[in-house]
């Protein structure tokens, strides 16, 4: 276990909150409950969206769900902490081991993490279930990434069995694949655990907000991979919440 990566700021650092508005009363639910608490001012949020929440408190709001962003929160899904989003992907960087020629980023959203390692791969795959996530993934990419709206799952299986087709004669052997997994707090699918086994990258770096979920997927791939670092970042500071980077190798 390595040591936490902090957040330079525990107040103000987020860049995005979702309010919610019935009858009247605009705010967060109380935790397990559908009890709406009346919300002027959300301290772990930035103040352009604290700015939006007083603009959206002053006029009547019909009742529904509202996302607050600041410019930097973008409506693709990407971290609401943008100091230590920035850490977390030279993290990344570091732990990517050199030599390696293909990437596949599952659930890679915009190319969050592919875009940051665009120099580190002869190709890329970057898959995710949102479409409008992969339109903004292509947008000025480059000829070696290739970006994939479709099941994670089905097309991370597809990977090892259609390499040859997509690159050509420089397909990948595993031992010069990377496979980033980022999935929601479900965790990875035992199908998806299944079709990590058989592509057997290289390396494989796990990305997680939960815990309890990460634990069990790395069980349950313990046979096949060597954990080589665990790295929590403090992604979400004044909350129970953590992200965890996890870096293994294939045995």
């Amino acid at each position: 276990m390595r040591p936490i990566i902090p957040s330079p700021s525990s107040y103000r650092y987020r860049n995005r909150i979702t309010v919610h508005a019935r009858d009247g009363v605009v705010g967060f639910f109380r935790r397990e409950s559908h009890r709406l608490i009346d919300i002027e001012h959300c301290p772990i949020a930035m103040a352009e969206v604290n700015r939006a929440l007083a603009d959206l408190r002053a006029t009547p709001v019909r009742d529904g769900h509202y996302t607050l962003r600041a410019k930097s929160g973008s409506r693709v899904f990407t971290q609401t902490n943008d100091a230590v989003a920035d850490a977390l992907r030279d993290l990344i960087a570091r732990l990517v081991p050199s030599g390696q020629e293909l990437l596949v980023d599952a659930y890679c959203g915009a190319g969050f993490f592919a875009k940051k390692l665009l120099e580190k791969f002869q190709r890329i795959i970057g898959i995710d279930w949102d479409k409008f996530a992969i339109e903004a993934a292509r947008e000025n990419a480059t000829t070696k990434e290739t970006y994939i709206a479709g099941d994670v799952e089905i097309e991370v299986g597809a990977v090892h069995r259609t390499a040859r087709g997509r690159f050509g004669s420089i397909a990948p052997t595993c031992e010069k694949i990377t496979l980033i997994v980022d999935p929601p707090a479900a965790g990875l699918s035992a199908n998806l655990r299944e079709a990590i086994v058989d592509l057997a990258p290289a390396t494989l770096i796990y990305v997680s907000c939960n815990p309890a979920t990460l634990a069990r997927d790395l069980k349950e791939l313990g046979d096949k991979f060597k954990i080589e670092s665990v790295t929590p970042l403090d992604m979400f500071p004044q909350t129970a919440e953590i992200e965890v980077v996890v870096s293994a190798s294939c045995r």
